[in-house]
């Protein structure tokens, strides 16, 4: 169950209206998964436009501004990844953690 509660954390539902727009800023390496309607995707310093529709993702490759719009009315999810402390944060609780069994002598289940 932590599974799902941290990862209902890292994630964010927008809804837009045709034409409107989502301005991220250094977004790097979060996806964008259209669940319903269409948006064009803009990167700074990039020549591609990408178009998206229902049911696709695009994982946003490079830093800087990214303008999401809507092209008809849509929902979308933005999938964040965690950031460099909360993954020092997760390797420190998994070493003490298979510290902890190995002194006690059980096993701990892989996540």
């Amino acid at each position: 169950m932590a599974k799902l509660n941290s990862l209902a954390k890292r994630t964010r539902r927008s809804t837009l209206r045709p034409r409107e727009a989502l301005l991220l800023d250094n977004a790097q390496g979060s996806v964008l998964v259209v669940e319903h309607g269409c948006l064009w995707v803009t990167l700074e310093h990039d020549a591609r436009d990408v178009i998206l529709g229902q049911g696709m993702r695009f994982t946003i490759d490079r830093p800087g501004r990214t303008i999401v719009a809507a092209e008809a009315p849509s929902t979308l999810r933005l999938i964040v990844p965690l950031g460099r402390g909360q993954r020092i944060a997760r390797a420190l609780a998994r070493s003490a953690a298979l510290l902890f069994a190995a002194w006690s002598g059980r096993a701990v289940p892989h996540a």
